[in-house]
């Protein structure tokens, strides 16, 4: 029977654990498979991020969405699941990415030093391949840098922003049994420690997130998360193409 309305059920403390923080334990255990396996199988080894989002982000968590769409609404539009669907002037994108634009490059030049730190000394036991340490670009091939550059853009530059964002923001967020402003800080807790392959960033994404969600929740609207989403993934996979064509440049 087809539902015309989003379910609104909140959902109870462990399950909003479990939901947060399954996916990042399957990303890990997919790193660690494709991980051996680039030791036999090069393409891997300057993507497993990227991987990581083929095989497992978009599978369980749109899949996820797909199957609570079709339980509770009785189609597999995950629209009418998704919350904080209202529309904002263009002119408010706009300021809001420069504000968000300029709070992130203020927390990443104040923490990044010493989270680097903090990833050298404390795991140090992370491969280099996972932790993006101490890789020189230059020894591969001029067709795996641009596989790299593209793949990247298209994976962690765009798919997963999206994914994510309508999983932890459009659907969990609003399942949280808080106060909107105790949902956000809570959302925005177990979305930065979800990412187990680079905890040393955990309190910089923090930092960097909370006020984009509590943003959202009050314009009621994903469009700001998922546009900050976009902004940072493109910008740091944009940043590698350009010195990924820089170094086939010179080749």
């Amino acid at each position: 029977m087809k539902i015309d309305y989003i379910d609104k059920k909140l959902h109870n403390g462990k399950k909003i654990i479990f939901l947060h923080l399954f996916p990042g334990i399957l990303n890990i255990l997919v790193i660690m498979i494709l991980f051996h396996l680039s030791e036999y199988i090069g393409i891997f080894s300057l993507n497993l991020p990227y991987f990581m989002v083929i095989i497992s982000i978009v599978p369980f968590q749109l899949g996820y969405l797909l199957y609570t769409s079709k339980m509770t609404t009785g189609t597999y539009k995950i629209g009418k699941i998704i919350t904080y669907q209202n529309k904002s002037k263009f002119i408010e994108y706009i300021i809001f990415i420069g504000i968000i634009i300029a709070w992130a490059i203020f927390i990443n030049r104040f923490l990044e030093p010493f989270e680097i730190i903090i990833r050298d000394k404390f795991f140090i036991f992370v491969p280099d391949k996972v932790a993006f340490r101490n890789i020189n670009l230059t020894k591969f091939s001029k067709n795996e840098l641009l596989f790299t550059g593209i793949f990247g853009i298209i994976t962690n530059g765009i798919l997963a922003p999206i994914i994510e964002e309508l999983y932890f923001r459009g659907y969990l967020l609003s399942k949280i049994n808080l106060s909107p402003k105790w949902a956000v800080v809570v959302n925005a807790i177990l979305f930065s420690s979800y990412h187990f392959f680079s905890p040393w960033f955990f309190l910089s994404r923090l930092l960097m997130i909370i006020p984009i969600y509590y943003w959202t929740i009050k314009r009621n609207n994903i469009r700001f998360s998922l546009i900050a989403h976009l902004t940072a993934n493109l910008y740091t996979n944009i940043r590698l193409l350009i010195s990924i064509l820089a170094i086939i440049s010179i080749k």
